[in-house]
């Protein structure tokens, strides 16, 4: 805390004061211990005659009966909600009137202006005006409270002066993400695994972790509610929890776009502290890097998982255009070396132009050899104008009986 250089040369009438308002805490308890096989018997006899002092109190356990009001600033951590009193004491014998107070909050980005109701008052002599101000806090780092105070004496003479106090903030959880997406997923779910790390030295219970998507995905949480509900929301120093979560866009035909498609969402925390103060966390707008399908995309829509030897079975499948132009597309078909899955569909036809963003379906007739788990691979795809060859193996297993 500092004080700035008033702006008169005359001495001071009002004094500020400010305090953080925090919940209280235990009191700790320093337990009495004794040896058991001590000759003397004295730790014994001492130990029972504590008892005796207080007949109530449970020695047994690391918190008191009573609690204690914070003794010094304490941890400020990003989502909480910051709150104090200022006071504006008059520590003269005469009145002070059109008495403003201005609270500003000084952050590395920002200065906040903090919303004060002592404007324009009149403070008699020993006497005081303030108010409870909150905040809640939304960046780390340094902060600094100023808290400037106008005022004019009797006299007719302006006054002015005010103070700094420096709190650091600091996070008190840690969010790492991944993004998976199934290798043979027609619709395009995207799962996403969110770990949350208790960085903070106190526990901390979690009220509510959800993903809120964005308007191109709908979100499903994956959990176990019963488990998460006894043992998932206590959150110890140092401790990590997971959720998986699985997002389906609601555009299954994809005429947005895959680049419209890279904006998830974002997580949504809030938690209390052993004494049951609140916090709030909400991580900026989560993006996962689009699949590199190159301009066009396969995708097996139906398909029989166990079909008979010797007997033609169809494959329907969809093709995406990703690319931002119009694509002339061919579709050709390669007979397989092991020729244990045979074409039985024309090959070298044309699937017209596609748009971008938008699809085609076709079906191959297929003839299987041999039994066994077979693959489908040899499709590939033209682009008339490029000449470009797109190769798509392995889009499907058979199973042959």
């Amino acid at each position: 805390m500092s004080d700035s250089t008033p702006n008169s040369s005359s001495q001071q009438l009002l004094a500020l004061r400010v305090m953080r308002l925090a919940r209280p805490k235990f009191a700790p308890v320093d337990g009495f211990s004794h040896d058991p096989v001590d000759p003397t018997g004295f730790g014994e006899l001492l130990a029972g005659k504590v008892s005796e002092i207080s007949k109530e109190s449970r020695h047994d356990l690391p918190i008191g009966e009573y609690l204690i009001a914070p003794q010094m600033f304490e941890n400020i951590h990003l989502g909480e909600t910051f709150t104090f009193y200022v006071n504006v004491v008059n520590e003269s014998e005469s009145n002070v009137v059109n008495v403003s107070l201005k609270c500003e909050l000084q952050t590395s980005t920002q200065r906040v202006v903090l919303p004060c109701s002592v404007q324009d008052s009149t403070i008699e002599a020993s006497k005081c005006d303030g108010q409870v101000i909150s905040h809640e806090v939304k960046e780390i780092g340094q902060h600094i409270l100023i808290c400037s105070v106008n005022y004019k004496t009797l006299s007719g003479e302006n006054m002015y002066f005010r103070k700094f106090f420096k709190f650091p903030v600091s996070k008190p959880i840690d969010v790492k993400t991944k993004f998976y997406s199934a290798e043979d997923n027609a619709n395009q779910d995207v799962y996403l695994e969110a770990q949350i790390e208790n960085t903070s030295n106190a526990n901390m219970f979690l009220d509510r972790v959800e993903l809120d998507p964005s308007q191109h995905y709908k979100v499903t949480t994956i959990s176990y509610e019963d488990e998460f509900a006894e043992i998932g929301k206590l959150l110890k120093p140092k401790d990590i929890r997971q959720f998986l979560f699985c997002l389906s866009p609601i555009d299954v035909n994809n005429t947005l776009g895959y680049k419209d498609l890279t904006s998830i969402g974002k997580l949504d925390m809030s938690w209390r502290t052993s004494m049951g103060e609140k916090g709030r966390l909400q991580t900026s707008a989560l993006q996962r890097i689009a699949p590199g399908y190159g301009d066009v995309r396969l995708s097996v829509e139906k398909t029989p998982a166990c079909v008979d030897v010797q007997k033609p079975f169809k494959v329907s499948c969809r093709l995406y255009n990703c690319s931002e132009r119009a694509l002339d597309l061919q579709l050709r078909l390669e007979q397989p070396t092991n020729r244990h899955l045979v074409f039985c569909s024309p090959s070298g036809v044309s699937l017209g132009q596609l748009p971008p963003s938008q699809y085609v379906d076709f079906s191959l007739n297929i003839f299987p050899v041999a039994v066994g788990i077979q693959s489908i691979s040899g499709i590939r795809i033209t682009d008339t104008f490029t000449k470009r060859v797109y190769e798509h193996d392995d889009i499907a297993q058979i199973f042959v009986s």
